[in-house]
């Protein structure tokens, strides 16, 4: 059955703002052919826009689509997987940002066998939310099984910007780049040893150029190289690129930038460019810092470092206003201008960034912070309690109960302070000064 033209009216739909309608054609498409990867990413981007325009209410989604959750879960429990997917597409319809359902949703369309499906949810979850590492390492094994080698590369590169240590990401990452290297030389075709030893050679220069790091003396060879080309091409955006990173990875990031900032000149609406060029200038005012820190110039050192506060904060505050659902860049921004002392706009940052999964224990820490800057010692201590409990053992953990510690003594409640301390020495007798806190209220 041909469904083309209902998803060119879904389409228009979009186009017309109209997402109740869009929503409703990606839907009963879907109910014809559950496995359309391509209705099911336009029912996804409809929804992300439709919250764009006007922003979910959690309470509503709570309230309204919370029994769809429910139903999904004992769903998944006993194996449904595909009347699970059902269910958590009917809560999303409520609040189609939340991170945890998406996630589940291609799990259990993936569980089921829609693969198709699946894959369409992860990489338009992982366009909507970069930052979101569990998708796009998702969807770059989903790239990977339906032979789309460089999509799965891909993905596997954006997960390393999340966290350039997830180890899976690096593995996968590597196998690809030389899978796909192989591939790209047509090196399975070769038909004498000439052309062998020359689809080799090519296939050691994408190796080279897929990896995340090289010797000094290999970056310095390639870079000969490209800039040599440039020569001839001084505006190719590839060898402009590449030649950036090369830089960036011999530490030249003053080089790296100027190179960055000429792509921008051609592109200046390019968010990827404008995220390196903004981390590229915050790395220069930090070496700025470290070298004022180093050469015993106290004065330097402060106003090195009350501009690097700054240029953070300004970064994070552009990254927030290109997209607001961004709930990193909003941890960046509350960060940030708690730093700086606006204790009010820091609140109402973190308060959103805590919605974030992988921010939620510091946004919680630093939420008890900002209570105490504001002389809120009761809220402060809720937010610490919070954050305890989410970080286990951890340092923070650690740092949350000595803070609780400080506020409980501060307000006179030497046994509870006492207890806070104690639980610290527990874990790390070495803890900053609690030892001598604790022998203090002991005395």
């Amino acid at each position: 059955m041909d469904l083309s033209k209902y998803l060119e009216q879904a389409a228009d739909a979009v186009k017309r703002r109209n997402f109740v309608m869009a929503v409703k054609i990606y839907s009963q498409v879907l109910q014809i052919q559950p496995d359309f990867g391509e209705a099911r990413a336009g029912l996804r981007k409809a929804l992300f826009q439709k919250v764009a325009q006007k922003p979910a209410s959690k309470v509503m989604a709570t309230l309204v689509g919370g029994p769809n959750l429910l139903i999904a879960g004992l769903c998944r429990l006993v194996g449904r997987h595909a009347a699970a997917a059902r269910a958590f597409e009917r809560f999303l319809v409520h609040d189609p940002l939340a991170e945890g359902a998406n996630l589940k949703l291609g799990e259990s369309l993936s569980r089921a066998g829609l693969r198709r499906s699946a894959l369409a949810v992860y990489a338009a979850y992982a366009e909507k939310q970069p930052r979101c590492l569990d998708a796009c390492r998702a969807a770059g094994a989903l790239f990977y099984e339906q032979g789309k080698v460089p999509e799965a590369l891909a993905m596997y590169e954006q997960a390393l910007k999340v966290d350039p240590r997830d180890q899976e990401s690096l593995k996968a990452r590597k196998n690809l780049a030389a899978e796909g290297a192989l591939r790209s030389t047509g090196i399975e075709e070769a038909k004498s040893s000439r052309e062998l030893i020359k689809d080799k050679e090519q296939q050691r220069q994408l190796e080279r150029q897929e990896r995340l790091q090289l010797s000094a003396e290999e970056i310095e060879a390639e870079l000969e190289q490209l800039e040599a080309k440039l020569q001839d091409a001084p505006n190719d955006q590839k060898l402009l690129r590449r030649c950036a990173r090369l830089r960036e990875m011999a530490k030249d990031l003053a080089g790296a930038l100027d190179l960055i900032e000429q792509l921008l000149r051609a592109t200046p609406g390019d968010g990827e460019l404008q995220e390196i060029a903004g981390d590229l200038r915050l790395r220069l005012q930090e070496q700025m810092v470290q070298k004022a820190e180093k050469s015993g110039d106290t004065a330097a050192a402060e106003r090195a470092r009350a501009a690097l506060l700054q240029m953070r904060v300004a970064e994070a505050r552009r990254r927030v206003d290109r997209n607001p659902t961004d709930l990193a860049a909003r941890f960046d921004l509350g960060s940030g201008l708690l730093g700086a002392g606006d204790v009010d706009a820091a609140i109402a940052e973190l308060q959103q960034a805590v919605k974030d999964p992988r921010k939620k224990n510091e946004s919680l820490f630093l939420l008890g912070k900002a209570f105490q800057a504001k002389r809120l010692p009761d809220l402060a201590l809720g937010q610490f309690e919070k954050a305890l409990q989410a970080a286990g053992s951890s340092v923070l953990a650690k740092e949350a109960l000595y803070e609780m510690g400080r506020i409980c003594q501060e307000q006179g409640k030497g046994d509870e302070a006492l207890r806070h301390y104690t639980r610290i020495l527990e874990q790390d007798i070495g803890f900053r000064d609690v030892t001598t806190l604790v022998e203090q209220l002991k005395s």
